[in-house]
């Protein structure tokens, strides 16, 4: 039985990412797809446009046959633990054979090297690293630069900062760490670029699809399925944005004291005072981001620590998780009727805890369970923002 996986958000799910889904199913040749996706909240620490559950209803939809959760601790995080998280959530399931991931490079060779040169960090690439680090750079100006003072081709250099490539450098990497096994599939991205403000047809990029829907153009569902522009277009709860957030996030920050912002992943070197600062000036959730952000805390990342200080995710938390091999589990979302025959297989061959019902709960280790409870506020607060009972976290996955 051959089962490919893929790690994705699917803020919307668009036509993109079912002609992914098609390409991940005819490379591989496999029986079944599993899809690993993050919850409520995505990796650049923004609300997903819509819920989990039924973000995972698409992916099956669309031709995914299970729907697994990316833990929060891992979504709303750096590409380095968001591209581990999801491997380890894949490989739990003791199934996985190949993992099918987008990439803007059309030689996927020069991927490979990159990627071999990150995992092995030769002296003089360690060295040129630290020194960029040193100078206040944020971690992806500083890899670049130190790839450039070792003497990496002009391509190499281009291509590590395309966002996919950013992601499937990641995923290589947690491959050779973690399953060696598993066979990587890259799938070049078609259609228009990641960062494209507007839409192009029915390939258009999830940035210009999410701005449309919000502004409430009707050419944007020329982008999507009709089963998923319809809802997000039409329903007057979706999209759900930022704004939905804006007083939760600022309250949180503002009744954190400095020493509990520290104590917040990627936060350091006296950041927690700007932090604190800035949020009880800020009226406005932009106005707090226009204050902190700077060279080396990206606007990405200032947005990561917001979400994670609402979410009460902590450094100790996140590095906990990292580190404890049976932090793994399998919170299914949604799956389709015909993966009944997957779901036996798991069951057989699984070696983290399979979440369907929340009786399930009670058999995991404490930092499952803390980790199942993170996930659950982030369901609770997306319920508030959405005005929307989303209590599935409790009662099972959907089946499609």
């Amino acid at each position: 039985m051959r089962v490919v996986g893929i790690i994705a958000e699917y803020n919307p799910l668009h036509n993109g990412h079912i002609y992914h889904l098609e390409r991940a199913r005819q490379l591989s040749g496999a029986d079944y797809c599993i899809v690993v996706m993050s919850g409520n909240f995505a990796q650049r620490g923004e609300p997903a446009c819509a819920d989990k559950f039924l973000r995972a209803e698409w992916a099956v939809r669309a031709g995914a046959d299970l729907v697994l959760e990316l833990p929060s601790v891992y979504a709303v995080a750096s590409a380095e633990r968001f591209a581990l998280g999801g491997v380890r959530t894949l490989l739990g399931t003791g199934v996985v054979t190949d993992l099918a991931f987008g990439c803007e490079a059309q030689d996927i060779g020069l991927l490979r090297r990159l990627s071999e040169i990150l995992i092995t960090e030769p002296p003089r690439f360690r060295e040129a690293l630290h020194r960029h680090l040193s100078f206040g750079k944020a971690y992806p100006r500083a890899r670049r630069d130190a790839l450039c003072d070792y003497g990496v081709s002009p391509d190499m250099l281009d291509a590590i900062e395309k966002p996919n490539n950013i992601l499937a450098l990641e995923y290589l990497r947690a491959l050779n760490a973690c399953a060696p096994d598993v066979r990587a599939l890259p799938i070049t991205r078609i259609g228009s670029g990641y960062h494209d403000q507007t839409l192009s047809g029915t390939l258009s990029s999830a940035t210009a699809i999410r701005k449309s829907l919000d502004s409430g153009d009707t050419a944007v569902l020329e982008a999507m399925p009709v089963f998923v522009g319809g809802a997000l277009l039409y329903d007057r709860k979706y999209p759900i944005t930022e704004r939905h957030f804006s007083s939760m996030l600022l309250y949180a920050l503002r009744t954190m004291p400095p020493e509990a912002i520290a104590a917040l992943p990627d936060v350091g070197e006296g950041f927690e005072n700007v932090i604190s600062r800035a949020a009880k000036r800020a009226v406005t959730l932009d106005a707090f981001y226009a204050e902190i952000k700077s060279k080396r805390y990206t606007l990405a990342r200032c947005k990561r620590i917001a979400v994670n200080a609402m979410l009460g995710i902590t450094a100790e938390q996140a590095y906990a998780t990292i580190r404890a091999h049976d932090s793994v589990y399998l919170h299914a979302l949604a799956f389709s009727g015909a993966s009944r025959g997957l779901l036996s297989e798991i069951g057989k061959r699984r070696v983290a805890p399979l979440i369907l019902r929340h009786s399930d709960i009670g058999a995991c280790p404490p930092l499952t369970q803390q980790n199942l409870r993170t996930d659950a506020l982030a369901t609770d607060l997306f319920a508030i923002a959405s005005e929307s009972d989303l209590r599935r976290d409790s009662s099972g996955p959907v089946i499609v």
